[in-house]
């Protein structure tokens, strides 16, 4: 009951800034891959990640609860490599040379993208869940690209879990 609670109040946060606007953004990775974004009221649509569970995490290098969210989604991430894409955004403004850096040394399995080349989107998801800053957060995106939820902080592995089990297309 706390989950759906939770999940009820995430989804009413992020979707109070509504707009029937769609914003439409290109995105590259640290390793250089692009990537087209379609953002309308709640959902959020990334190419290449149809029919996946996408878990959008923003994160520092300079973060300690990021480190120890860190080993759940390496983990998820290889588990359900076929239903799930985790996509890592650093928000302390590191350089891609950096973030790659620390992909490598943490074994990072995940895409990551550094502030600097993607920060329409980090604007637009702080303005649709008034997010203020706190790291690491976390937004769930269905198969169908609707956001399931949006939360700060660090989250436990068997609770990601079950919304890959529950929401990922079988």
């Amino acid at each position: 009951m706390k989950k759906i609670m939770f999940s009820l109040m995430a989804i009413a946060l992020f979707t109070i800034n509504s707009h029937a606007q769609q914003v439409d953004m290109n995105l590259t990775d640290t390793n250089g891959t692009n990537y087209t974004v379609v953002a309308e009221n709640n959902s959020i649509k990334i190419e290449g990640m149809e029919g996946k569970v996408v878990f959008l995490e923003f994160f520092g290098l300079q973060c300690p609860a990021c480190k120890e969210a860190m080993p759940h989604l390496i983990n998820l991430q290889e588990k359900y490599k076929d239903k799930l894409q985790v996509l890592a955004v650093e928000v302390q403004n590191n350089e891609i040379d950096q973030i790659n850096e620390y992909k490598a040394e943490h074994g990072i399995n995940y895409t990551t993208f550094s502030n600097y080349d993607i920060d329409r989107l980090v604007r637009y998801v702080a303005d649709k869940s008034n997010w203020q800053g706190a790291i690491p957060y976390t937004v769930a995106i269905d198969p169908k690209g609707e956001v399931l939820f949006a939360q700060a902080g660090v989250i436990d592995e068997k609770t990601l879990e079950e919304y890959i089990e529950k929401y990922s297309v079988k």
